[in-house]
């Protein structure tokens, strides 16, 4: 379909429901996804309406479809595995205008909310996540945290800034530190047999790329994880001179308590690795040659090569490095060009 079909369906859906064609539109074009093999729950979640619930001006909140999703996934586990539901009970650590409240109350289940707001919408307030123990324990545990610091809360949605407060972190280190620390507490709040759904979001902060999914601690068993679409985000309307690619999308990661006693557990770990102090396996010479030379600025002579390259494992392993390096630029003369006898440009530098 080109962009004039395109052009032209959006026209006459917006003559036959007028305002209301883009949400239609989202529906349709995401039935195939959201709806396979006679389940209500895939693996992608998109909710153009958003559903009744909570404020839909809290900034941040989420669809009371999302929580109604994983509400009813979880139930139907217990059911089909013959649990008693009698007692299920879902939290909120972190509840914002009351989404989930609305969703517990339509599925006639026991709900407890907490939030660092004094004053929150229904549950109860003043309750810090990070220094506040977690008295009750859950079937279901709902977290869906701050996205750093791209929407603060207190102090601009409600009351006075709060050290605490994970939307005011000092960097997006300390805030995933605390994060952890969270979703550490709230596990160990399950019931056995419960679930953790953590919903997060992507983050373009300052030029830099953060990704909260990825970066997050996994606890217990990694039951599933489900991809979002956005709608509606205020950030939709502007336009921007420099490349990038948009975050369209959120993600819930259902994290299962299958043991009460022994919880496996992952952590993502950062390093920083020096090429030109290391040797592996992977990086052969003609890798290190013309990363050496990028480092450069695309042009070297061998005797600027046989330098710098002395003191690195693979040269020290090799008493004939030098003649390496040579045969190796030989051996790919349509990517080392020579301009000069014992000089070379790599093949995309500029001349």
């Amino acid at each position: 379909m080109n962009d004039l079909q395109i052009q032209r369906a959006a026209e006459l859906l917006q003559n036959e429901f007028g305002p209301e064609w883009q949400t239609i539109a989202g529906m349709l074009g995401t039935e195939g996804l959201r709806k396979r093999v006679g389940k209500e729950l895939t693996s992608f979640m998109a909710f153009p309406e958003r559903g009744n619930g909570g404020d839909s001006h809290w900034r941040g909140n989420c669809s009371p479809e999302v929580v109604a999703s994983i509400l009813r996934y979880v139930l139907d586990c217990k059911r089909y595995y013959g649990k008693d539901i009698s007692q299920f009970t879902m939290m909120d650590p972190m509840s914002g205008s009351g989404t989930s409240q609305t969703v517990a109350d339509q599925f006639q289940v026991r709900s407890l909310l907490y939030d660092l707001n004094p004053s929150p919408a229904c549950g109860y307030g003043n309750w810090n996540a990070l220094r506040n123990d977690v008295e009750d324990s859950a079937d279901l545990i709902f977290f869906h945290p701050p996205y750093h610091d791209i929407i603060k809360y207190s102090g601009n949605m409600w009351g006075r800034p709060h050290p605490d407060d994970l939307s005011r972190c000092e960097n997006y280190q300390d805030f995933l530190e605390k994060l952890n620390y969270c979703i550490r507490k709230f596990f160990f709040a399950l019931r056995k047999d419960g679930r953790l759904a953590v919903l997060v979001g992507d983050i373009r902060k300052d030029g830099h790329f953060y990704s909260m999914q990825n970066d997050l601690m996994r606890m217990g068993d990694f039951e599933s994880f489900l991809v979002k679409g956005q709608f509606n985000c205020v950030s939709d309307n502007r336009r921007y001179k420099k490349p990038f690619i948009p975050v369209v999308t959120e993600y819930v990661l259902i994290l299962k308590k299958a043991d009460s006693l022994t919880v496996p557990f992952s952590c993502r770990q950062e390093g920083c690795l020096s090429v030109s102090r290391t040797d592996l396996q992977t990086i052969t010479w003609h890798h290190l040659i013309r990363m050496t030379m990028e480092s450069m600025g695309g042009t070297a002579a061998l005797s600027d090569l046989y330098d710098l390259l002395r003191g690195h494992p693979k040269a020290r392993k090799n008493p004939h490095y030098e003649d390496r390096i040579r045969a190796t630029i030989y051996e790919h003369p349509d990517q080392y060009l020579r301009t000069a006898q014992g000089c070379y440009r790599l093949n995309y530098a500029v001349a």
